[in-house]
């Protein structure tokens, strides 16, 4: 179906390739998950599929690829529409119309499908994907997840031979990830799309994929089955972890596999009681209006000094617009927040910096320089931090790249990587972070994770609103789940991501003990 052949690509002016001298075969219907480390070229990999690269990139091709023997190489985009679909990380950038239903209808149109079989397609795959209430919904107005089920929606409704998603679930909540992909695996197997999806959440992934492509970082690309893939793969999803910290073999790719091999009764000491610190944050009765639609319907949350909590709950439950209204520049119909500094949105700018630092789920929009390295001496001259300060927390969190880069060439993650470093580089007492690990691997997890102990500890207080389950488990003290706005039940992290709670962790589903979230908690508990 799809034969990479000596295949080399690499960015002119870049120090090294990308890729090189990939050689590997994918067969109709086959469902492959594409990992590597943040940056590592999975998303370069998807775009040589279909014609982004180099066509949009830029960049040096060599080789041969063919998708049903048709050579791919020299061909544009539009000219493998009908071969391949896909979704990229940022599909808000990539939407040509105002509507959910006019965006699900223009590929259709382009490619020529008559008016009923349109519409048809059309709400077949908004309802496969959740979004058939929101047909009428003019695209701007969709939160971040929303928006991916579009795009996602919109690339299966052609029809496609092959399906190219990169990173499809990153702003999805675990529910509805767990739906597209599971729905992804059974269009691979009853419909023969062959499925090529590049994701950092292995997690969500593992129990469905039929093999693993893994793009190393130092240019060699490996095609393996998952089993082998994960017996000496450094970024490994929680359950593999586990399972290797425990020693249990052979490697469990499930959660059913890990308990059905988990024979020891695992104990450990209780989680020490948190001391309360002095309030940092109170809202109370927030609301946040966007004309007749109430995103945010009467709030009231409380943080900490020191303490970090958690914004959970489905894609448009208004985590987003709560996150915004908080910081004083997004809207708000009603209601009241307090700080040590006063309401932000009663500061100017230069004081509300100095009170609450925000972290957007598009990263990219607050890149505005021509280089990595002028963004990282800027932030540390705005910032008043010694030089390379920025820097090194960015080292943390990315992997090395090219201080010539500009901002907007780096993946997704690597621009997420650098935003975080600008703002927890900053003293703000307050920190919000919208979903931010989406794009970041599981070393650059850790070293965010990390980070955010180091803020706690100074005594800051951050307010993260995030759909990766795994990682509010590292770093919260409580969790607020909404739901429709509001405030559908709140607790201590260990209730709410333990195993008899409503969003349990993988860890806590197979050892099924109360205080036992992550692999790291068994390790250092377990006796």
């Amino acid at each position: 179906m799809i034969r990479f052949t000596g295949v080399t690509f690499g960015y002119e002016h870049a120090e090294s390739s990308v890729i090189r001298r990939a050689n590997f075969q994918v067969s109709r219907g086959e469902f492959v998950l594409v990992c590597g480390p943040t940056g590592s070229g999975k998303s370069t990999l998807l775009k040589l599929l279909n014609g982004l690269a180099p066509n949009f990139t830029g960049g040096v091709l060599s080789g041969s690829i063919t998708i049903d023997g048709e050579e791919v190489l020299g061909k544009k985009p539009q000219e493998l529409a009908e071969l391949v679909g896909y979704v990229n990380q940022q599909p808000e950038g990539s939407f040509v119309a105002d509507t959910v239903g006019e965006e699900l209808a223009y590929g259709l149109e382009q490619l020529g499908f008559e008016p009923a079989e349109m519409e048809m397609r059309v709400a077949k795959y908004a309802a496969l994907v959740g979004v058939e209430t929101l047909i009428e919904q003019p695209l701007a107005a969709l939160s971040g997840g929303q928006q991916q089920r579009v795009a996602i929606a919109s690339a299966m409704a052609a029809g496609q031979k092959v399906l190219v998603l990169d990173e499809p679930t990153s702003a999805l909540d675990a529910a509805s990830a767990a739906e597209l992909v599971k729905l992804l695996s059974e269009l691979s197997k009853r419909e023969g799309i062959t499925v090529l999806l590049a994701e950092h959440r292995l997690e969500r992934v593992l129990e469905h994929i039929d093999s693993v492509i893994v793009v190393n970082g130092d240019s060699s690309v490996v095609k393996s089955s998952p089993q082998d893939a994960f017996s000496d793969y450094r970024l490994l999803p929680p359950v593999v972890e586990l399972a290797k910290k425990l020693n249990i073999k052979p490697t469990p790719l499930s959660i059913e596999q890990a308990k059905a091999e988990l024979k020891q009764k695992l104990s450990f000491e209780p989680l020490p009681t948190r001391t309360p610190g002095m309030p940092a944050l109170e809202v109370e009765n927030l609301v946040v209006e966007y004309g007749a639609h109430v995103a945010v319907q009467g709030v009231s949350l409380r943080a900490e000094s020191g303490e970090v909590v958690a914004l959970m709950g489905a894609n448009g439950s208004g985590k987003s617009s709560l996150l915004w209204s908080i910081q004083g520049s997004g809207a708000r119909g009603s209601g009241r927040v307090w700080t040590p500094s006063g309401d932000p949105a009663d500061l100017n700018v230069a004081e509300r910096l100095e009170c609450v630092t925000l972290v957007p789920q598009r990263a990219s929009d607050l890149l505005f320089l021509n280089s990595l390295a002028d963004e990282l001496a800027e932030s540390d001259k705005f910032n008043e931090v010694e030089p390379g300060e920025t820097a090194k927390l960015f080292l943390q969190l990315s992997n090395r790249t090219d201080p010539k880069q500009h901002p907007r060439d780096l993946s997704a993650g690597q621009q997420l990587a650098l935003v975080l470093a600008v703002q927890l580089v900053k003293g703000s007492p307050l920190v919000l972070l919208d979903e931010p690990t989406r794009g970041l691997d599981y070393e650059a997890k850790r070293h965010l994770v990390s980070a955010i102990r180091l803020v706690q500890e100074s005594g800051r207080t951050v307010v993260v609103a995030s759909h990766d389950i795994e990682f509010v488990a590292q770093v919260s003290n409580r969790v607020y789940v909404l739901a429709n706005g509001k405030v559908a039940f709140e607790g201590r992290t260990e209730d709410v991501l333990g195993p008899n709670g409503q969003l349990p962790t993988q860890v806590a589903q197979i050892t099924n003990q109360l205080g036992l979230l992550t692999a790291e908690q068994v390790v250092t508990g377990a006796h």
